[in-house]
């Protein structure tokens, strides 16, 4: 998916992008990425979805970060089993 598009550092993960599933389906949004600037550490995003709140989106699971969105490697059934999101 988004074969065509640019890679984009973590950092640079537009707000409130859209992030899709291994089947190019909708998986949500992104509320906010998880890291850390001054040591260059990416945790993942928290993924907002309409339906369940609140997730925490492994940097592990996503695959391709660019203009469009976000890629994982998940499947929407696969996203009821991530962490509630935490805020720390």
């Amino acid at each position: 998916m988004f074969e065509d598009e640019t890679p984009l550092a973590w950092q640079r993960t537009p707000p409130r992008a859209t992030v899709y599933g291994a089947d190019a389906s909708e998986l949500g949004t992104v509320q906010s990425v998880l890291g850390d600037e001054e040591e260059d550490i990416f945790h993942g995003v928290a993924l907002s979805r309409p339906s369940d709140g609140v997730v925490e989106l492994p940097a592990a699971r996503i695959k391709k970060i660019c203009a469009k969105g976000l890629v994982t490697d998940l499947y929407p059934a696969d996203v009821a089993s991530l962490e509630p999101y935490r805020e720390r």
